[in-house]
């Protein structure tokens, strides 16, 4: 059920949502962890750096919001709410299937949340035992 409340409005419950994916996205069987990348950690520091140096500004204001966590990063554009995770899986488990059901628990979390969700892309970087 989507939310009557504008996109813009909810946004702030970006951080929310990301801190309840990556809670509930570490408590999957198989995944290990998220994993922190070069990638993930310029973006954190070009979003800060934006809202540091031009809160109010233009540019931020039309900028798509974006929360990021270790190996997580979620994005509003277009109305949606677009996801990408990095991860790290257990050599015990089939890694495809899990990044398959990854993709499922982000879409649905999101759609609980009264958002819409958009791209959710799941990089497998590492498979290892235990």
């Amino acid at each position: 059920m989507m939310s009557d409340q504008p996109l813009v409005d909810q946004v702030a419950d970006l951080d929310a949502l990301a801190d309840s994916l990556t809670s509930e996205l570490m408590e999957q069987p198989g995944l290990l962890r998220l994993e922190p990348t070069v990638k993930s950690m310029i973006r954190k520091f070009k979003v800060s750096l934006v809202a540091s140096t031009q809160p109010g500004s233009r540019a931020a204001a039309s900028a798509p919001s974006t929360v990021t966590r270790d190996g997580l990063v979620l994005t509003v554009a277009d109305d949606r709410v677009h996801v990408s995770a990095d991860i790290a899986t257990d050599v015990e488990h089939r890694a495809l299937g899990l990044a398959e059901q990854l993709q499922a628990l982000i879409a649905r979390r999101i759609q609980d949340s009264g958002l819409a969700p958009g791209e959710i892309d799941i990089t497998i970087l590492a498979i290892e035992g235990q």
